[in-house]
Parts: C-alpha cells; sequence; structure tokens
C-alpha cells in the first residue's frame, strides 16, 4: 500500500504546495481523496495511470478540496475510460458534478456512479478492504474516511503440516484457507499449522478538522493518521475559529488514538517553512512528519519492517 501526497496546502495554493488531494494504492489500484485544484497535474507528475483509478472520496465541499474535480473527470474521458467511477461526498456533491457537466457541455462515456454520505457508515466493502466515513469537526459537514484491511491468515508453517503426514499440495492450500482436513483417518485443524490472523492496514485521512475524540476513536490503532496541521500554537485561536487543527492538537490526537505515524497536511500558506508545526507536533508525538507535495510513502504490514519515502 502506498499514499500520494499530491496537495497538502489550505484554503489557498503556494508555489511549493497544491491544494488538498492525496491518493491511497492497493494492489495496483487507485483511490483518490479530495481534489483541489490542478489535481490532474500532480496525478502526471505522479506518474498514476488514470485507468486505475477506482473511486473518489470527498471530505467537503468549500473549494478548495473540490475544484479540481472538473479536470480530474475530463483527463479520464480524454483517456478513453469505459468502466464505472465511484464519487462519494455530502450532501450537494451530485449537484456540483451534474452542474459541471451542464454548464460546460462535458459528456463522458464512463459511468459516474454518485453516492451522497449523511451519516457515519461503511461506504465501500470490498473483499480484502473496506472504506468508512465519521464526522468531523469542522464549520460545515465534513468526512473523514479510513482505508481499512481485513485481518489476513495466520503464517502457515509446512514443516508443522510435514510433521503431521501432509503432502504438500492442495490440502496445504485448504489449511492455508481455514478448511479442516482429514488425513490417514486423522483430523487436522488449520490451528495446528497456521498461526493466529494477522492484521491488516489502517490508514485514516481527516482533514479539515479540529482535534475531536470522535477522531481518536476512528483512527484507534492506525498504522497512517494524515491530519489537518494548519496552523502553529500561537494561531489557537484561529485554527479554532476557522474549524481547524494546530500541529500539536493534531500530534495530541495522534498520540490519544495510538497510532503508527502521523502526517500532518493543510498547511497555511503563511508558513514559508514547517520546521516550527514539525517541532511542536515532536514534542507530542514524535513520529510525525510534515507532508509535502509529491511525497510518497510505503506502508508496511505490522509484521514487516520499515517504511519508505
Amino acid at each position: 500500500m502506498d499514499i500520494f501526497f499530491l496537495g497538502t496546502s489550505g484554503s489557498i495554493p503556494t508555489l511549493k504546495r497544491n491544494l488538498p488531494s492525496l491518493v491511497i494504492r492497493r494492489e495496483g489500484e487507485l483511490y483518490l481523496f479530495d481534489c483541489g485544484e490542478a489535481t490532474q497535474i500532480q496525478i502526471i507528475k505522479s506518474g498514476l495511470s488514470l485507468a486505475k483509478f477506482e473511486a473518489v472520496f470527498i471530505t467537503h465541499l468549500h473549494g478548495d478540496h473540490i475544484t479540481g474535480l472538473p479536470g480530474f473527470l475530463m483527463l479520464l474521458t480524454q483517456a478513453n475510460r469505459t468502466k464505472p467511477l465511484y464519487i462519494f461526498g455530502p450532501p450537494g456533491i451530485e449537484d456540483f458534478i451534474q452542474s459541471i457537466k451542464r454548464t460546460i457541455n462535458f459528456y463522458c462515456e464512463y459511468e459516474m456512479v454518485i453516492e451522497e454520505i449523511e451519516q457515519e457508515k461503511v461506504i465501500l466493502d470490498k473483499k480484502e478492504f473496506y472504506i468508512e466515513t465519521a464526522f468531523c469537526d469542522h464549520n460545515v459537514l465534513t468526512f473523514s474516511y479510513a482505508f481499512v484491511e481485513y485481518d489476513r491468515p495466520g503464517k502457515f508453517y509446512p514443516e508443522k503440516a510435514k510433521e503431521l503426514g501432509i503432502c504438500p499440495g492442495p490440502n496445504f492450500k485448504k489449511l492455508q484457507n481455514g478448511e479442516t482436513i482429514t488425513v490417514n483417518g486423522k483430523i487436522i485443524t488449520p490451528e495446528q499449522v497456521v498461526g493466529p490472523p494477522r492484521p491488516g492496514r489502517k490508514v485514516v485521512y481527516a482533514t479539515d478538522t479540529r482535534p475531536s475524540e470522535n477522531i481518536v476513536n476512528f483512527s484507534k490503532d492506525a498504522d497512517v493518521l494524515i491530519h489537518d496541521g494548519m496552523f502553529s500554537a500561537e494561531e489557537l485561536k484561529d485554527a479554532i475559529e476557522k474549524g481547524h487543527s494546530t500541529a500539536e492538537g493534531a500530534a495530541e490526537v495522534a498520540k490519544a488514538a495510538n497510532v503508527k505515524k502521523l502526517f500532518l497536511t493543510h498547511i497555511s500558506s503563511r508558513y514559508f517553512s514547517t520546521k516550527l508545526l514539525k517541532q511542536e507536533a515532536q514534542k507530542v508525538f514524535p513520529a510525525t512528519k510534515v507532508a509535502y507535495d509529491l511525497m510518497q510513502v510505503s506502508v508496511p504490514f505490522s509484521d514487516q519492517e520499515g517504511d519508505s519515502e
């Protein structure tokens, strides 16, 4: 699983930061979260395949999170897309997309399946993972998203299987799949040769939001939390009024949620350097980084070591 930070600014772009957008890639499939202005350019720069996009998830209907949708949707048309594109977002997202199609005479041959979200729930459930929502604490209806893999089967121990008289072949596969088998009159259960289930990975995207207990609970034990870190501590009043977080506040959420890594995003354009934001966050939660445009992060399984950036 990889995370591509396409845009990490908040409200307005800068020369180094575009408006909010990121992609999660899993098994070759791409999932886009928010679509700020110039997202299509960042996708091209990142070398991501247009044919691999499966769904789009919009947190809320503020302009800095949706103004890239027209370009992105038209880019897919130019790429001769034919399979459906799933789009999730708060009420109003369908009107926004239909108005784009109507006012600029935009026609696409692929189907757009649009679902408006009004409550916390699982919105996409596949065989190996699901995506669910939780309310943010912002000034308009805003959702955070969690990309959660189901537990993987436990580690299979072929030597134990051989000791029990099981030959390599179909019976190995059956045991790995959780089936009980009979060999030479003996019943062999998966628990005898397979370890306990191994946890999948969990990535949470929470922006724009004030720090909240709801996001803490939603982010519990996540491998990666991507959280609004728009302001420094001295701008706390501004952050509260505008429905955002300080870097320190985001770190407190990460610490309370027991996440493994925190990435700050939605950085205010007032910060030419993010050194202060990083320092404030790391005092509370050392495993903090400040995301930057075109940053790529690999998310390993918990039973593997390291990550790459």
